[in-house]
């Protein structure tokens, strides 16, 4: 698990002093200002001296920093928006209609749902009833599943066996059954969750070394990185892109919208 706290106090030692010095100077009171200067008397301090009277003036007035941070935070989140958009418009036909990736719900439905997805993604485990719930009181809600194996060895073997599975005609029967695993998902649980639901296992074996599986698989994770999707579940939707769970009234809201967008462009 990544220590936040340890990220957090890296990024505010790398960015405060260039944030003081002229990035956003013109948003701190003027204490600031008297404290280190102007910008260019600043910057004829020895390293030292700066580094105590920052030190000394962050000491005092803590809730600079909180400062900081949140409008680094809220402008990484605007441009990462911005480009994730942008890379939706450019990659769509991969996202929504790439005939190598499975379908649920209605494949001619008026709204499409896509998911990236880890089977031993905690997040995504407990989303999976709620998708099957959205699909279900959703008639007209395309599901494209996008397998997005980020978490080791056993998710990419789980990821591979699903499409394969996909060949016999059992992919969302593989895919529900991966979800009821206890524990990690690894080779052999995969391969009794394949046999429990009628797979042929050793048809299965030899599909899962297709190298369009692999090929599709490196799609994904390029698709995921263009779209900044930086963990799992993430979900698209019209002109949304999202990373996280949700609750099912959010989800569905979420499709609303991206339905509503399709309405208002017709």
């Amino acid at each position: 698990m990544v220590d936040r706290p340890m990220v957090r106090r890296i990024m505010i030692w790398a960015i405060l002093p260039a944030f003081i010095l002229g990035l956003g100077g013109a948003h701190f009171p003027n204490s600031v200002k008297l404290l280190l200067g102007n910008p260019a008397a600043a910057a004829d301090m020895s390293q030292d001296e700066f580094e105590q009277r920052t030190r000394n003036y962050l000491l005092a007035h803590p809730e600079v920093v909180g400062e900081a941070l949140g409008r680094l935070e809220a402008k990484q989140g605007e441009q990462d928006a911005a480009r994730g958009k942008a890379a939706l418009k450019a990659h769509a036909a991969d996202i929504f209609q790439d005939p190598g990736s499975p379908v649920g719900g209605n494949p001619n439905g008026d709204v499409t749902l896509v998911e990236f997805f880890d089977y031993n993604c905690p997040y995504c485990k407990m989303m999976a009833p709620l998708m099957a719930k959205a699909t279900e009181a959703d008639p007209k809600l395309r599901v494209v599943y996008k397998e997005f194996p980020i978490l080791g060895e056993g998710s990419v073997y789980a990821a591979k066996a699903a499409l394969a599975a996909n060949k016999q005609g059992k992919y969302e029967a593989l895919h529900r059954a991966l979800y009821q695993v206890r524990g990690a998902v690894v080779e052999a649980k995969v391969l009794e969750a394949a046999r429990a639901v009628g797979l042929d296992v050793d048809r299965l074996k030899a599909d899962m070394q297709d190298k369009a599986i692999e090929s599709m698989l490196d799609q994904n994770v390029k698709l995921g990185e263009a779209l900044h999707i930086t963990g799992t579940p993430g979900f698209v939707a019209g002109q949304q892109v999202s990373t996280g769970a949700r609750d099912l009234s959010n989800l569905q809201a979420f499709i609303a919208q991206a339905r509503n967008e399709s309405q208002a462009v017709k």
